[in-house]
Formats: structure tokens, C-alpha cells, sequence
């Protein structure tokens, strides 16, 4: 399967010509700043533009499928998450406009064992198809194996990368967020600013994403002095976690420019201790556009809180249904694993429904979707 990759407005580079290498808050930066530092800051102020008006190209398919008639099922990791409730209910939507039927959605709980016992449901079941929502694959191999040999198709939705064989992925491009992370810290840096890039290894695209954002900050701001020390979600989902006040005890106020976070969640935590010791000198970048750390990016409070990733989960349901029309069809499938990404920052944020801050194609997706199921 062909990847599909973000395009990030390098027609917009002409008009930051007037940036220097480095800017700052104020967008200025020390004199004589230019060569390949000037230029590599030019660039990500261009991408950070590009990304902040949703300015990506989404992959879509062009060819026909005849989607048949068929009965499949909707799993997702735990449906009290917002993340992958949204998706589980808009491919139920899409399961409808192309005429198949399914059960609700199988509410997995966040349990690997859950999820697995309705992944061998669905199979007893003889369902045609299956779609996972947000499930490692590894966790419930046992499941997925059965569902294999069974010759059941599986499409698995923000499952991250390295799926087993036969299976086809539906997401973000992982390894874009990392660089979309990237590009918005090293367009507020200076020469020789520290920017904190927190690495987790939990999770393949987590693991991914921040390896790239780490090599992309070094790229864009080759004078910035990159850390990359380790973060657990165990260790950064409590109120004043001590990861956090050991950070902002080792970086006093002014030493640091900005911290890329893996998720949502431990940013905004951070961004509360921050707000605790009166820090709002540097900016927290998070990924996924969850609350409450996004709502904190729409205010400007916690003032560290300066930007977030945005994906595209609606869009992911309907592309889960349509890859899997073209797996039970035995047609090509497509690049629906690397959906662009964008940003949002407290200018950008009105832009989009308080709750619903995705990034979605500006032409009806869903009309297209039905007009190639022949609907």
C-alpha cells in the first residue's frame, strides 16, 4: 500500500522571507542570524502556518467499489474515551450510508482481555468483516489470529504502525505529528534555547512520532540543545507529578523554550504545574486535541499551553468502512494510514466547534465516500 504524506504549504515560505533564523516570541531575533539556521527556522514558521490554517492534503480513493451486502462488526479499545467513541460512531454512520448492517459498537473497556472475547464473538458470529478502534493488535493476537483464520478481513483504526499481515491500518501519519510538534517549538526558538522532547516507548507511534519530532527540532533549529528524557503515563497523569516539578526544578525560569509532549493527557498536567510555580515562560505542545489540555490551548490558560496537534477521527471511520469494502471486494486499498495532521493554537481555536477540533478535508468526504460505494 502506497503512503500518503503531508504537504506543508512550502508555497507559503516566500512570505516568511522577513523571518530570521531564531525568532523569539516577538518573532526578531539576534542580528546576523542567517545561513542554514535562518533558513531551517523560515521553513517551520512556513509549515506552522500551513498547519495552523488545516492547510494538508488528505489521500482519498478514486476507484469504485461495489460494497455488497454484508454484516460486520465495530470494536473499539473502551468507549468512555472520546477518541475512540467518535470513531466507533461515525463508522457506524458510514455502515449505514453503504448499506451493511453491525451490532453497536463492542465496548472493550480499555482491557486487552474484553477486547479480545468480542474480537472471538465476532468470529463465532461468522461476521464478514471486523473493525478495531484504537486496540493493539499484539494484545489480543490470539483474537486476531482467529479472526484470520477464519478468513475474516480486520481493519484496525489508529492502531499505530507495524500491524500484522493482512491487516490495514486507518489513522494519522504518526511520524507527521512528530515533525508538525517540531516545526511549532522551533519556530519560537532562539540560538542555543533547550527544548524538551519527551520520549515514550509504550507504544509504537508514540515511540515514533517522538523520535521524529526530536530529529525534526534538531533539523529546523540545529543551534537548539534537544533533551529527550523518558516519559510513562504512569509516572505524568497525577496532579503535580514529580517528573514534572523535577523538570521545571532543573530548567528555572527563562531556560526553557518549549516541551513536545507524546499525548493530551500529561500535558495538560504539566501545564497545571506550571501555572502553580507562576511559570508562563515556556510553551507546552501537546498532540490529539483531547480536553481538557486543548480548552487550556483556546484560553491561554495555563499560559504554557500553546498548541496542540489535531487529527482527523470521523474522517477515520468512514475511511475504515470504505478500506474495508475494498478488502471484502478484493480490490486495492489505500493510504488510509497516513492522514496529515494540524495544528491549533489560541488564535486558530474558534476556529472550530468547542468538542469537535478535528482537521477534516474541506470538500464533503462522506458524499464521496457514498458516490464511490454507488449510494
Amino acid at each position: 500500500m502506497t503512503r500518503g504524506r503531508l504537504r506543508a504549504g512550502a508555497t507559503l515560505v516566500a512570505a516568511m522571507v522577513l523571518l530570521t533564523a531564531c525568532g523569539g516570541g516577538e518573532g526578531s531575533a539576534p542580528s546576523g542570524a542567517t545561513g542554514p539556521a535562518a533558513a531551517t527556522n523560515q521553513e517551520a514558521a512556513a509549515e506552522v502556518k500551513a498547519l495552523l490554517a488545516g492547510d494538508v492534503e488528505f489521500p482519498m480513493p478514486t476507484e469504485p467499489v461495489n460494497p455488497g451486502a454484508h454484516r460486520v462488526a465495530v470494536i473499539a479499545s473502551g468507549l468512555a474515551s472520546p477518541g475512540p467513541s467518535v470513531l466507533a460512531e461515525n463508522s457506524m454512520e458510514a455502515i449505514k450510508a453503504i448499506g451493511w448492517t453491525a451490532d453497536p459498537p463492542g465496548d472493550g473497556k480499555f482491557t486487552p482481555t474484553t477486547q479480545a472475547q468480542l474480537i472471538e464473538k465476532a468470529v463465532l458470529d461468522k461476521v464478514d468483516g471486523i473493525i478495531l478502534v484504537s486496540i493493539t493488535p499484539s494484545a489480543v493476537a490470539a483474537a486476531v489470529k482467529a479472526a484470520d483464520d477464519a478468513g475474516i478481513p480486520v481493519v484496525c483504526a489508529l492502531c499505530g504502525p507495524d500491524l500484522p499481515e493482512g491487516m490495514v491500518g486507518v489513522g494519522n501519519d504518526h511520524k507527521a505529528a512528530g515533525r508538525a510538534q517540531a516545526a511549532y517549538a522551533a519556530s519560537l526558538a532562539k540560538p542555543g534555547d533547550t527544548i524538551v522532547v519527551y520520549q515514550n516507548t509504550e507504544f509504537k507511534q508514540s515511540e515514533e512520532q517522538m523520535a521524529e519530532a526530536a530529529a525534526a527540532v534538531k533539523e529546523m533549529c540545529p543551534d537548539c540543545k534537544v533533551k529527550t528524557p523518558s516519559l510513562l503515563l504512569a509516572e505524568a497523569m497525577q496532579p503535580n507529578a514529580p517528573i514534572f516539578t523535577s523538570l521545571l526544578n532543573d530548567y528555572r525560569k527563562g531556560s526553557l523554550s518549549s516541551v513536545v509532549m507524546p499525548f493530551d493527557s500529561p500535558a495538560s498536567v504539566l501545564a497545571n504545574s506550571a501555572a502553580q510555580l507562576g511559570r508562563d515562560d515556556f510553551a507546552v505542545i501537546g498532540l490529539g486535541a483531547l480536553s481538557p489540555f486543548v480548552d487550556m490551548v483556546g484560553t491561554g490558560r495555563p499560559a504554557v499551553a500553546k498548541a496542540d496537534v489535531l487529527i482527523s477521527t470521523p474522517l477515520y471511520g468512514w475511511a475504515s468502512v470504505d478500506e474495508l469494502a475494498r478488502m471484502l471486494a478484493g480490490a486495492k486499498t489505500w493510504a488510509a494510514d497516513r492522514m496529515p495532521v494540524a495544528l491549533v493554537d489560541q488564535e486558530t481555536y474558534g476556529n472550530y466547534e468547542k468538542g469537535k477540533l478535528f482537521v477534516l478535508p474541506k470538500f464533503d468526504y462522506k458524499a464521496k465516500f457514498t458516490e464511490l460505494w454507488g449510494r
